[in-house]
């Protein structure tokens, strides 16, 4: 079961019934809020008697579409980097398939496949045709393809899903899937406590398992790679978040690297700055109800500062990675989701319902509030949340539902 220490939503039920009576004066559009502005990594929990607080009139986030179908907790959702494609992993121990344009569910992948809930799905970024990996609790990874090319499919043909490969290995519940950027690398990660790194062919039929990464004390929740580069991010009920690089001399051998501390509670997600030059940022969340920004500033730092008391087993060559900002204060509870856009907004959501999209001051010193969405699914928790472009990101909740939603200023 998925463990996780808190539900304030529960407590806004009421809240919602009193929001809701007709007496009182509700603005849809727009509304007054305060903004709450970050400094440095040194920040404290907010001070209501010294904090500054700007009244001001915010953009807001307009609902497009709701996606409908799953019959139970929809928990991940990966969109396409060619073609207007969603796919949503859930509880009902399915994964289904939407065309974004026409806004219509495509396919159901479910071919008694998996035995439990389908808990993270990931498409491939490369390919002759679309591909995506299904992990599930019941230790399995699902590799699925689409018949036809991209040359062939159109909003009218789709083609048919077919099971490609079912790939075993892990002891436990399979928690989150990523693949490399190129698509050489499958990563995996299980609440057996490790991260299993899989090669594979072009044709999705043959994976090779290449490394075992045993490095975190507790579960695994979250792999993440980056999206130009071979450095892969995990995220743990250690309360802790690692760096992972390939090691130039041993193709088969991935050195962590850094060991990112300082979480009071589990870290659920996190996601790399969208640079393919430059300094690597890092931004994650945990149950703290945080949202913490990191920075990688190159060098060595084989003093150990910044990595705990100890150094793991394998960590040749430590990185200095830095907490460059905390992110203001908004969220009332844990924080499951965060993920960076090409322009450099950040959206989180997490178990208060709460939809919040931060944006980095003119300055670069520190980040402000761009907008909060409260309820986004009403009275359910917040899963994860994906970035389809610049101004607009799709959430998914306990209620089964995937949101799409648009900035709207």
């Amino acid at each position: 079961m998925e463990t996780r220490k808190f539900n304030y939503l529960r407590s806004l039920k009421l809240r919602k019934l009193i929001s809701d009576h007709p007496n009182r004066q509700r603005s849809e559009n727009s509304y007054q809020q305060l903004l709450l502005t970050s400094t440095h990594s040194t920040q404290k929990p907010i001070n209501s008697n010294k904090q500054q607080l700007t009244e001001i009139s915010m953009p807001s986030l307009e609902l497009e579409h709701t996606f409908t179908g799953h019959k139970d907790k929809c928990w991940s959702i990966s969109l396409h980097n060619k073609l207007p494609l969603l796919a949503t992993a859930s509880s009902d121990k399915t994964c289904r398939i939407y065309n974004l344009k026409t806004k219509q569910q495509i396919a159901t992948l479910d071919d008694n496949a998996h035995t439990k809930t389908m808990r993270t799905v990931a498409f491939k970024p490369t390919g002759d045709f679309p591909s995506l990996a299904i992990g599930s609790f019941d230790s399995t990874v699902s590799i699925w393809g689409n018949d036809l090319n991209y040359e062939d499919l159109s909003e009218t043909t789709q083609g048919e899903w077919e099971l490609m490969a079912l790939i075993e290995g892990h002891e436990n519940e399979i928690k989150s899937v990523d693949w490399s950027h190129d698509g050489s690398y499958l990563a995996t990660c299980s609440r057996d406590k490790s991260i299993w790194i899989w090669e594979a062919d072009e044709a999705n039929e043959e994976f090779e398992c290449v490394s075992v990464i045993q490095e975190h004390e507790q579960d695994v929740k979250f792999v993440k790679w980056h999206p130009y580069k071979n450095i892969l991010a995990s995220c743990s009920y250690d309360d802790t978040c690692r760096i992972f690089k390939q090691d130039e001399y041993d193709s088969d051998d991935w050195e962590c690297v850094a060991n990112l501390t300082g979480a009071n509670g589990t870290i659920w997600s996190c996601d790399f700055e969208k640079k393919e030059d430059g300094v690597v940022r890092l931004v994650n969340c945990s149950d703290d109800s945080i949202v913490r920004v990191w920075k990688s500033s190159g060098g060595s730092n084989n003093s150990g500062s910044g990595s705990g008391d100890g150094l793991p087993s394998t960590l040749k060559d430590e990185e200095l990675w830095t907490l460059e900002s905390e992110l203001p204060y908004v969220h009332k509870g844990a924080v499951y989701s965060v993920e960076w856009n090409k322009e450099g907004l950040i959206a989180s959501c997490g178990s208060d319902g709460k939809i919040v999209i931060y944006q980095e001051k003119s300055n670069g010193r520190g980040w402000e509030i761009l907008l909060v969405n409260d309820l986004s699914h009403e009275v359910y928790e917040l899963n994860c949340l994906k970035w389809v472009n610049n101004t607009e990101l799709l959430s998914a909740g306990d209620d089964g539902t995937v949101k799409l939603w648009k900035i709207k200023y």
